[in-house]
């Protein structure tokens, strides 16, 4: 009796690393006339001492200092370190606080890991296995980064 052991599994952050890239945080900056505008209020996290304003906008005059676009797997990793890349970004370029323009997530397909078992006895063959199928999402998002003025 022979048994030949064949997985076809390999990490999925490795797959979906290579087919859909890493973490993009990159920062414009604003250019406009009259770039101080006054709020009206709305809701805000705090994340590593920077306003993250998720509905509105804060209520005092701010100054628009640029636009954050922010493209990452959708994995637990990449997705938990987001709002510190996004505070991190916004610190680096002069500002306080970032107000959520966009979120939004995209299936972008599926990676099917298998282990697959089979023995030989003679001239016959018995196979048994398993597999998972894990979803490869694409999360994007986009935020102001502003400044408080007072």
């Amino acid at each position: 009796m022979k048994t030949v052991s064949f997985s076809l599994g390999i990490c999925s952050a490795l797959i979906s690393t290579f087919l859909f890239g890493c973490a993009s945080t990159d920062y414009q900056a604003w250019e406009g006339r009259n770039s101080v505008i006054e709020g009206r209020g709305g809701t805000r996290k705090v994340v590593d001492g920077v306003d993250v304003w998720t509905n509105g906008d804060p209520p005092r005059k701010f100054q628009l200092l640029g636009i954050i676009d922010d493209q990452r797997p959708g994995g637990i990793i990449p997705m938990a370190e987001m709002k510190h890349d996004i505070a991190k970004k916004a610190r680096e370029h002069g500002g306080n606080a970032v107000i959520v323009i966009s979120s939004s997530s995209q299936l972008a397909g599926y990676y099917t890991a298998a282990n697959l078992n089979t023995q030989f006895y003679g001239n016959s063959a018995t196979s048994y296995g398993s597999s998972t199928t894990i979803p490869l999402t694409r999360h994007t998002s986009k935020y102001a980064v502003i400044k408080y003025v007072d």
